[in-house]
């Protein structure tokens, strides 16, 4: 049985090998065609010879011509280039001169307000004095007003002597007054106003 088994297993295997062997063949012939069309298809799709172009010979008038256009368009560059550079220094000196106006502005104002404040306080100053001086006037024509005349005194009547208790004057102690948190807080707000 073993050999029966051995002929139909080789058998079996001379088919698959055959099998085998077409299918490789046949890839074989396959691979041979590709590059064959590979290359028509590169010769057909290939692109298209460029043309050269012959170059124009210039006449001796005609690079004179451009000789002097190019001259030309040098001058008028360099005359652009500078009158642009005229152009830009007036615009920086005009932002320049602006901003020197907007400091000398800015210090006027320093200026005028320290005099003001310098005028203000010479202005209490002289409220002040002037004050002092009106309260002498005033003290000066109290003292000078004629006193009215003494009244002749009496001579006084005679009281019975009677003892004189001394008399106890009892105050009365202020009410307590507990202050409320929204109390203290205004009170402290209404101080650190003042600090600001």
């Amino acid at each position: 049985m073993n050999e029966s088994n051995d002929t139909i297993f080789e058998s079996k295997l001379n088919e698959f090998d055959s099998v085998d062997n077409e299918s490789s063949k046949s890839n074989e012939t396959e691979t041979t065609d590709e590059p064959e069309r590979e290359s028509e298809i590169e010769q057909t799709v290939s692109e298209p010879k460029k043309t050269i172009k012959k170059k124009k010979v210039l006449t001796e008038e005609h690079k004179a011509k451009l000789k002097e256009n190019l001259k030309r368009g040098r001058e008028k560059s360099i005359e652009t280039r500078r009158r642009n550079r005229e152009l830009k220094a007036l615009e920086k000196e005009e932002k320049m001169k602006e901003q020197d106006e907007k400091l000398l502005k800015a210090l006027e104002k320093k200026r005028n307000k320290k005099t003001n404040e310098d005028s203000l306080l010479s202005q209490i100053e002289e409220l002040k004095r002037q004050l002092q001086e009106k309260d002498k006037k005033q003290l000066k024509t109290i003292d000078e007003e004629p006193k009215a005349q003494p009244k002749p005194k009496s001579q006084p009547k005679a009281q019975p002597k009677t003892e004189l208790k001394p008399k106890v004057i009892v105050k009365q102690p202020k009410p307590i007054q507990v202050e409320t948190q929204a109390q203290k807080n205004k009170r402290l707000y209404n101080m650190m106003k003042g600090l600001r």
